[in-house]
């Protein structure tokens, strides 16, 4: 199945037998392979480094061999060279929160921001089917934060309600008014609560310590994206925020979705009713050993969470997280097929991988050939 078989027919590309799903993950992986290996010049030296030509083609088992982008690179001002695309064609800069100090910024072009729309929306309508109702958004609006990824994603949620209400204004919010919102649309609309688990868990504590029940509805979610894990340190329960979100939403926990994505990547992992994170069939997570990060591991082993992603044409989309994790592949009771991804927690201590040719060695190259080609005689 091509890339745009994918996109628009996402409930048969989840549940696609798993040889079927592997075929067709190679087939995409490849072609964006070779389209990045043809067309970026600093993707091509890691390539070139790796002894691979942009006509390779690849198995399950050579996938590893693909050179990875760490996400650190995001952070540097002359991440430029990272991109496929030229900067003319550039739409939008996605940034993250930067709660280590230095955002990233991921550029998309028009190609892959039509891609990863499709993408977002079509992952929406399969994992939740969502088609009306009032959200609830416990996070900033585009408009007061257009540049966070996070916002971003939550943002594709309101074409699919029939009204909405962002409530967080620099990261606080009235409880009052959250709770307000929801009790006005009690018998008239499906209410749902959407935001970054923090937020959701201060509008829960809020409940408790007031010692108010609100009954949402048979259909309510209650769907998260972010860190478990606040920038003071302090974190919170899986189970304890599910637990909370039966007793003072009255959501039970299979209607409790978290979502893992990272702003460097299109991919965006959902759950479904069984908390297990499906990975979409255009992406494949590899897991790496952390001491030789060359080496693949098995499903169900611990390590860090490399992405490799067909949607993007900006840059190449096979990138090395921060993050560590581990995949499973195990049939899932909800029919999906492929990949689930768990994240375990951010990678700690010293960076974590790097391109076999540095920017820095890569860019004094380019410099040095532009001597040359100006000057051939070298006065």
């Amino acid at each position: 199945m091509a890339l745009s078989g994918m996109l628009g027919d996402l409930s048969t590309a989840f549940r696609a037998p798993q040889p079927q799903w592997e075929r067709a993950l190679l087939q995409v992986l490849t072609e964006s392979f070779g389209f990045h290996a043809t067309q970026n010049e600093f993707f091509r030296a890691q390539c070139e480094a790796a002894a691979l030509p942009p006509s390779a083609t690849f198995t399950r088992a050579d996938l590893c061999r693909i050179p990875l982008l760490p996400v650190n690179l995001f952070k540097r001002p002359d991440a430029h060279v990272l991109l496929t695309a030229p900067l003319e064609d550039i739409e939008t800069e996605i940034r993250s929160t930067g709660t280590s100090g230095v955002p990233s910024v991921a550029r998309r072009d028009v190609a892959t921001v039509t891609r990863v729309a499709l993408a977002i929306l079509g992952t929406y309508r399969e994992f939740f089917q969502l088609s009306h109702g009032a959200g609830l958004l416990l996070c900033p609006s585009t408009a007061e934060a257009p540049e966070m990824g996070m916002v971003k994603v939550f943002n594709v949620l309101n074409g699919l309600f029939d009204d909405h209400a962002y409530l967080v204004d620099d990261y606080a919010f009235d409880a009052d008014q959250a709770r307000a919102y929801l009790e006005r649309w009690d018998g008239e609309m499906t209410r749902h609560v959407v935001g970054p688990p923090f937020l959701i868990g201060r509008f829960l504590r809020y409940l408790e310590l007031e010692d108010h029940r609100i009954r949402l509805d048979p259909e309510s979610l209650v769907i998260t994206l972010g860190g478990w894990k606040r920038y003071d340190g302090e974190s919170i329960s899986r189970e304890e925020f599910n637990a909370k979100c039966t007793a003072y939403l009255g959501v039970p926990a299979s209607r409790v979705r978290d979502m893992y994505g990272m702003i460097e990547s299109n991919m965006l992992a959902v759950e479904c009713e069984n908390h297990r994170k499906h990975v979409p069939p255009w992406c494949y997570v590899s897991i790496r050993d952390v001491t030789d990060l060359s080496i693949e591991l098995p499903p169900g082993r611990t390590g860090a969470i490399a992405v490799l992603d067909a949607l993007n044409t900006s840059y190449p989309g096979f990138l090395l997280s921060d993050d560590i994790g581990e995949v499973d592949e195990t049939p899932c009771s909800c029919g999906r097929t492929g990949q689930s991804v768990r994240f375990l927690r951010r990678r700690q201590g010293a960076e974590l991988g790097c391109c076999a040719v540095s920017i820095e060695k890569f860019l004094d190259a380019r410099e040095i050939t532009l001597e040359c080609r100006l000057d051939p005689a070298g006065a």
